[in-house]
């Protein structure tokens, strides 16, 4: 059994969801911030997270083939060019250790579909997944948290 961070650093996930509920107010809706949260957690083999925002989607309204198909979006005809967007500024953002960063290409093509304030808001969408994919992963977070996020109306993970 691995540390309970939940426990051991609640302060801090007390903030990090302070941080969620803010997020979840982006004019961007709220489908395609889980969308993004889904295909992040995908890249980082989070399984809790995966499974969380597939379930989160799902009460969404979220078409089961979307949900499916999210880790082939590229080839997918089921995505806008919006989220198809969004999908590579959140892949860009979660490889930087890849070292090829952000182009200014699909820097441009980002700001155009959201604004600049468009994209730092995605950017901290992507972050934030980040950051909560780097704790669940090494702590093998329990799938019992998964109803807890369920049962309360604030926004984490």
């Amino acid at each position: 059994m691995r540390a309970d961070y939940f426990q051991l650093v609640s302060k801090e996930i007390r903030q990090l969801s302070g941080v969620e509920a803010t997020m979840s107010g982006y004019p961007m809706g709220q489908r395609l911030l889980e969308l993004v949260k889904l295909r992040v957690s995908q890249i980082n083999g989070c399984a809790f997270c995966v499974r969380l925002h597939t379930q989160q989607l799902r009460l969404l309204g979220e078409s089961d083939q979307r949900i499916d198909l999210i880790s082939v979006w590229e080839e997918a005809p089921c995505y806008t060019d919006r989220e198809r967007t969004a999908f590579r500024w959140a892949e860009a953002l979660t490889r930087l250790s890849n070292g090829e960063g952000v182009d200014e290409e699909l820097y441009e093509t980002a700001a155009r579909e959201f604004s600049e304030e468009g994209i730092c808001q995605l950017s901290m969408v992507v972050a934030m997944i980040n950051t909560w994919n780097r704790l669940a992963v090494p702590f093998q977070t329990a799938p019992r948290y998964i109803d807890a996020f369920f049962k309360k109306p604030t926004a984490a993970v």
